[in-house]
């Protein structure tokens, strides 16, 4: 999970296009695809968000994964890490924000956000804005106790080939300090109301080739006595097969082991 910005960012608009490319114009060692119109997609969403963040008590800021920087970060932003930003303070690294973070809360950030970002590559290009990921962590805001806040971030723009591009990410102190014990993570779906669910790598390795097998005919809605009788096993073993499928992967019922095992390439 990267944070912070170059406050100049903010104070000088023209270069918020700029940095879109190098000195040839050409987007240097990145995988991404534009058709053009960037420059005013780009202005018109940052105009936006400032005139948000003006309205907001939130801090927000907006990351470009294209050049890995944040090209815009309001001053609430940083008044909730604890930090009084001037005129002079125009250049703040990554490190100093990290190290406000609660160091075991700062590992599962990371991790949280490398699963996000790959169960976010594995759905269709356009229903990758859909998706909210939602994070509760600590940080030492004043330097003497942490605090809990509320993260969430979500796909702004994203290249002609679906690569997210701009994103957005908003925080607020949690109103809620009385448990401010760590890391609480989700994703959802804001168009459906869908929670997903990500198991871990660990987690979906641990199934056995039959329970995977298992896990694959249900996906195409067969019943255990139907999957019995393909494999030649009992509805029994076949139903036991089920309970350790839901147990190994942590969820509730087979739909959410099915989007689970899809999510993770294992049917």
């Amino acid at each position: 999970m990267k944070r912070n910005t170059d406050l100049s960012l903010q104070r000088q608009p023209v270069t918020d296009v700029d940095r879109l490319q190098d000195a040839s114009g050409v987007c240097a060692d990145k995988p991404f695809h534009f058709d053009g119109s960037e420059h005013e997609i780009l202005e018109k969403q940052l105009a936006m968000i400032r005139t948000m963040a003006q309205l907001s008590s939130s801090g927000v800021t907006v990351y470009d994964m294209q050049n890995d920087i944040h090209i815009f970060t309001s001053k609430q932003f940083y008044r909730i890490y604890g930090y009084e930003i001037g005129e002079q303070q125009i250049n703040i690294k990554n490190e100093i924000y990290d190290s406000k973070i609660h160091p075991d809360d700062l590992e599962e950030l990371k991790k949280n956000g490398s699963n996000a970002m790959n169960f976010i590559m594995s759905v269709p290009p356009k229903t990758r804005k859909h998706y909210k990921m939602v994070s509760e962590y600590r940080i030492r805001a004043d330097n003497k106790k942490y605090v809990q806040v509320i993260e969430q971030q979500q796909i702004l723009e994203q290249d002609a080939l679906g690569n997210i591009w701009l994103s957005l990410g908003v925080i607020d102190i949690s109103p809620d300090q009385t448990d401010v014990q760590g890391v609480k993570y989700q994703i959802n779906n804001f168009h459906t109301g869908e929670l997903i669910q990500l198991a871990e790598t660990g987690e979906t390795s641990g199934l056995t080739e039959r329970e995977k097998e298992v896990l694959k005919m249900i996906s195409a809605g067969k019943l255990s006595k139907e999957i019995g009788w393909s494999l030649q096993i009992s509805v029994h073993t076949v139903n036991t097969h089920r309970q350790r499928i839901l147990g190994k992967l942590r969820v509730d019922n087979s739909i959410e082991a099915v989007n689970i095992a899809k999510r993770n390439g294992l049917i």
